[in-house]
């Protein structure tokens, strides 16, 4: 009997010790409701703390290792429930996304390029100046890019004038934005560009009738490629004559002959003007008339006079 005694005793001690062992993060995170409870309860402490104006009470409970453990572990499995719910959202998103993907792909199966695009943008929702960003306007997106690099790889096989060709077809009765046409003008673009890409200033002045046509002459073929060919050899040209001086002299002295040959004419004004822009808009007086003023020689230049040697 005496021995069942001192077992209960010790039965006893020892929960009475489990009870009053210091719970830790590692508990907390395993018990989070028991982890909330404690928060709750150094929230409380904190609070009558702060009421009473007991600082000690408060330093006591803000350093207390069990509510700091409470509040890791609740703040750790937040960010874990947080990054699951991330983790099922983007899994939802990815299958909401093949579903469209796949049914928009069966619709436009047997389709060229051209009339894929067509059918995008019947697609009202998808085209809006807000689109929406729901799984069928982003799988349509894709579909939609797919469509416009097939597109492109077809038309640059061709050259510029076949191009603008298919371009007189493809923007004949649709030059929305994301259209055919669309597609049609950044291929004129680029093969203009790649055109381009090595000629010197004088090729490239002398195929402006080419790139820039009136028909084209506001396409990013003419205003961009073109015009980049041009500058990046023209910028070359002033900076040699910038950096020469023989060269410039040689050059300026000639442009202000050709002014006053013109000059000599007696022509009308609006006759001269013409003749006289496409002396000095155009290489080399242009570059000539650019270094001039990088000299600081002045800005207004008109090649009235020489340069002397």
């Amino acid at each position: 009997m005496k021995d069942l005694k001192v077992l209960a005793l010790l039965l006893l001690a020892s929960l009475a010790l489990a009870g009053c062992e210091e719970k830790n993060q590692e508990y907390y995170s395993k018990h989070i409701d028991s982890a909330k409870e404690k928060l709750n309860e150094c929230d409380k402490t904190l609070y009558k703390a702060m009421k009473e104006n007991d600082e000690k009470l408060f330093t006591k409970t803000t350093q207390d290792p069990e509510c700091l453990a409470a509040d890791s572990a609740i703040t750790e499995d937040r960010k874990q429930q947080e990054k699951l719910e991330q983790e099922r959202k983007e899994a939802e998103q990815k299958q909401a996304l093949e579903t469209e993907l796949t049914a928009i792909k069966n619709q436009v199966a047997g389709k060229s390029w051209q009339e894929s695009i067509n059918e995008y943008l019947k697609v009202d929702e998808c085209n809006a100046l807000f689109s929406t960003r729901s799984p069928k306007c982003k799988a349509w997106k894709i579909i939609y890019n797919e469509k416009v690099d097939e597109g492109k790889k077809e038309l640059i096989k061709l050259p510029f004038e076949g191009i603008k060709e298919q371009m007189g077809s493809l923007c004949k009765l649709d030059k929305r934005p994301n259209s055919n046409c669309s597609v049609a003008e950044l291929v004129l673009e680029e093969k203009a560009k790649e055109d381009l890409a090595n000629a010197d200033i004088q090729t490239v002045e002398a195929k402006k009738s080419i790139y820039c046509a009136e028909d084209i002459y506001s396409s990013n073929a003419c205003r961009k490629s073109w015009e980049d060919a041009w500058d990046r050899e023209s910028d070359k040209h002033v900076k040699f004559f910038t950096e020469n001086d023989e060269e410039f002299i040689n050059t300026f002295n000639s442009c202000a002959d050709k002014i006053a040959a013109l000059d000599a004419q007696k022509l009308e004004w609006s006759q001269k003007n013409n003749l006289e822009r496409q002396i000095t808009n155009t290489f080399p007086c242009y570059q000539a008339k650019m270094a001039y003023s990088k000299r600081g020689m002045g800005y207004s230049v008109r090649f009235e006079k020489k340069i002397e040697k």
